[in-house]
């Protein structure tokens, strides 16, 4: 390395408003305010690191004191004010680390520099960074020479946190909000800076890097910086997720490959792979996470171009999203953020990853529609009762549960009024055919006879062991809500539960595959239909109140009946 090495971000640091990367709003208003001569006396720049913010101010305090100013606002960079300010020597520029200059005598120093007039320039500026480590005391000191400072004092204050700055300051401050600086527009400026040095470059690392760097341009070009110091000024993209740790797209195209196809054994074979290079399991869960995001989105022509990623990579989302169903795309971004959610407090977090994955496998299993059924009711209302199946259970020697179906609907549906309204159909058919029912010149269609009877006894018990061991462990609330509740199956292997509101009922209709794991393989029972119905808790009619101690003492009574022991222990007096 040369002794006259300089880093990217210094290097290629803009030196006007029109070579600002990402921050066009800010540059043109700043650019315009300069020919139209308004300046404000005081600047704030708020925003994450390395967006710009420090660079537009030093961009600012140049173009201000230029003698040459352009007539579209750029400082010519050739005039004495300009040489000496990118000389680092101007005395008309004042930078301050808020961060380590943070007490009230340095601000007291800094307002006795204010009273000095400008040598050589119209403005003195003066530029603090990180002001928000200022103490509260230093604001305060600050306040009045901020709202009236002399005529040739401006000041520009950048914040990455600007929820700490006090109101007093912001409401003597111009405040420009500067963003996360786009994948493209980083991919680009990356694309410059390597044709500039020579750099040998895949399009496809540089994207990953501007990824990496999360809307920070300072972190694009430090990581680039690091990355051609290893690789002899060449920049390709294994080499890059490699050294930046990254979960290669590869490996997550594969994953849904093998989902899609219930390939088990090569599922949990690549998460191996992924753990054993030194991934953590929840980055296999995130990272699917996003996968899933970018099919649901490469889905549509008009909604790809949010994919920040290489046009390479966007159409091969394309080709695998064709191939997946809406659905299927849905529920998995459903059950990968449960399962994150979840990861921190698992015992075993790869065998909570890994059982993610196979819910996954047999997704496309679980969400299969059969035909719509509408009742009578529902046709009025308009709404359709939806059938899900439930999922095979990867598991050897597990028969696999007949469909259990839920009612998203609060509306009862009766199996019984839907074959009585068959049934009227029918014979409203024959009499228009001519044939008389009544007297027997037509065959009535029998009803069908379900061929699996669940025994009722057995499955109360079954519902029992649910809902007081299993689910007070896995679901507090929905335990809660389903405690006392003894569903009866009626003779359609239908029957009724009963909720106080819909987010239980969400709650069962994500419990619905445990459930009918559960009753199929502890308890051989499968085929029931449960319907939802959403009854508020609300005042009973009729309902006696108490009033008097004497009734309230024999309401307790008679649901404790050791309360009457304990009063005569006491020898206590009930009025």
């Amino acid at each position: 390395m040369s002794d006259n090495y300089i880093v990217s971000a210094r290097k290629y640091r803009p030196s006007n408003f029109r070579t600002v990367i990402g921050q066009s709003h800010i540059s043109e208003t700043l650019r315009n305010a300069v020919i139209s001569n308004h300046i404000a006396h005081a600047y704030l720049f708020t925003g994450p690191r390395g967006v710009g913010k420090t660079t537009c101010a030093r961009i600012l305090a140049k173009a201000i004191n230029c003698e040459n100013i352009g007539s579209d606002g750029e400082p010519c960079n050739k005039c004495n004010s300009c040489n000496t300010f990118n000389e680092q020597r101007s005395l008309n520029v004042y930078e301050l680390d808020a961060a380590s200059n943070n007490s009230v005598d340095d601000i007291r120093a800094l307002v006795d520099q204010v009273r000095f007039a400008p040598q050589g320039g119209k403005f003195k500026v003066y530029i603090i960074d990180e002001v928000h480590m200022l103490s509260a005391n230093a604001f305060n000191a600050f306040l009045k020479t901020l709202e009236e400072p002399p005529p040739y004092a401006i000041f520009i204050l950048a914040t990455t946190e600007k929820n700490k700055i006090i109101p007093t300051i912001l409401s003597r401050c111009q405040s420009f909000d500067f963003k996360r600086i786009q994948v493209k527009d980083i991919v680009d400026h990356l694309k410059y800076i390597c044709n500039e040095e020579n750099i040998e470059f895949e399009e496809e690392a540089l994207h990953i890097i501007a990824i990496k760097a999360d809307g920070a341009l300072r972190d694009a070009l430090t990581i680039l910086d690091r990355l051609v110091s290893f690789s002899s000024n060449q920049i390709k993209y294994d080499f890059v997720i490699d050294n930046l740790n990254i979960i290669d797209y590869e490996h997550f195209f594969k994953l849904i490959d093998y989902i899609l196809s219930k390939d088990i054994t090569q599922t949990l074979l690549l998460l191996d792979m992924i753990t054993q290079a030194g991934f953590d399991s929840i980055n296999v869960l995130t990272g699917l996470s996003d996968h899933f995001r970018n099919l649901l989105v490469a889905r549509n022509s008009e909604t790809i171009r949010l994919l920040d990623i290489p046009e390479s990579f966007k159409q091969r989302y394309k080709a695998q999203a064709e191939k997946t169903d809406i659905s299927v795309i849905l529920s998995a971004l459903n059950i990968l953020n449960q399962s994150a959610l979840t990861y921190k407090d698992s015992k075993n977090q790869r065998l909570h990853t890994e059982l993610a994955l196979l819910k996954l496998c047999y997704l496309k299993d679980a969400i299969q529609f059969s035909p719509d059924l509408k009742s009578v009711d529902e046709k009025k209302n308009g709404l359709t009762e939806h059938k899900y199946k439930n999922p095979v259970v990867p598991t050897t020697g597990l028969k696999i549960p007949e469909p259990v179906v839920v009612s998203t609907s609060p509306i009862h549906t009766d199996l019984n009024k839907l074959r009585e309204a068959k049934e009227l159909d029918d014979s409203k058919k024959d009499i228009k055919n001519g044939n008389d029912t009544q007297n027997g010149n037509a065959e009535k269609e029998e009803t069908p006879v379900l061929s699996n009877v669940i025994d009722k006894v057995a499955f109360k018990e079954a519902w029992a062991d649910w809902v007081d061991n299993t689910l007070k462990k896995t679901n507090l609330n929905l335990h809660l809500g389903l405690k006392g509740q003894n569903p009866e199956i009626r003779d359609d292997n239908s029957a009724d539960i009963i909720f106080s509101n819909d987010a239980l009922v969400d709650m069962f209709i994500k419990e619905k595959a445990d459930l009918a794991v559960f009753l199929n393989s502890k308890h051989n029972i499968s085929g029931i239909v449960f319907n939802t119905i959403i009854k508020p808790a609300g005042i009973e009619e009729n309902k006696k109140y108490l009033t008097s101690p004497r009734e309230k003492f024999l309401a307790m009574k008679e649901s404790n009946p050791e309360i009457e022991n304990l009063v005569q222990k006491l020898d206590l007096k009930i009025e």
